[in-house]
């Protein structure tokens, strides 16, 4: 009968061949013979240690986030939930995942999104992820809902029209905004929409269905990642009637 730690080991040599093994020691030696024996403090070496071990999961399962979730990893590594978190955190401070592309990784999430009471809600399931979603929601000048269940996502559909602009590439907005404003208008004759008034604040109230018809309406001008992340918003609010 294999045990938890058979089953971690089988892993790791799943993950390392000889040259991955080779380019992992390159790595310690450079925090320790380089001049700079014990210069790296344990929270350092463990940031490392997990750095190394997380990447070479991410070279061969990016799209399948479950292979390295917080549950997946805590038990290869024998580690709670909450240590693999940080650890994620701390990694993408220190070690950033050149292939980690956050707005495709929201729009495989976005897939399960649920609309609910007014709000876009969805689990996500990596910590980084979830602080690049919640910045990029604030930069654009709404918020979230922070909950005690720290992968749940929560943010309001009025809100989520900001979120879907931040997330577009700086040379399209204008346009998208530009369809925005139209739809609003189209849909609402009472409405005031300010040049850079934020779209959340100035359609908070609305209906959910005046709001997915002026999303619906723009769905062309959106482009790659984002353009999909709005077709499954567009059709979890379907779901929901």
């Amino acid at each position: 009968m294999n045990t938890a730690k058979d089953h971690a080991e089988e892993y790791y040599k799943v993950l390392f061949d000889d040259k991955a093994k080779i380019d992992a020691f390159d790595k310690i030696a450079e925090a320790y013979y380089y001049a700079n024996f014990g210069s790296e403090s344990k929270s350092d070496l463990e940031t490392l240690m997990f750095s190394i071990y997380i990447e070479q999961i991410l070279k061969t399962n990016l799209d399948s986030m479950e292979k390295y979730s917080d549950y997946t990893l805590s038990k290869l590594l024998g580690i709670t939930q909450s240590r693999i978190s940080s650890l994620k955190e701390r990694k993408q401070l220190q070690y950033p995942y050149e292939d980690f592309d956050w707005k495709k990784s929201f729009m495989r999430i976005s897939k399960n999104a649920i609309f609910e009471n007014g709000k876009i809600k969805m689990q996500i399931p990596d910590r980084n992820l979830y602080i690049e979603i919640q910045n990029a929601i604030e930069t654009a000048g709404g918020f979230i809902e922070v909950q005690l269940n720290r992968k749940l996502l929560q943010v309001e559909l009025t809100y989520f029209i900001d979120l879907m602009l931040a997330l577009s590439d700086e040379a399209d907005r204008k346009t998208i905004r530009q369809q925005l404003a139209a739809q609003a208008q189209g849909n609402i004759k009472d409405i005031d929409l300010p040049e850079y008034e934020s779209f959340g604040k100035a359609l908070k109230g609305r209906s959910p269905e005046i709001i997915s018809d002026i999303i619906s309406g723009c769905v062309p001008f959106f482009k790659g990642p984002v353009k999909s992340i709005v077709q499954n918003i567009i059709e979890c609010m379907k779901r929901s009637r």
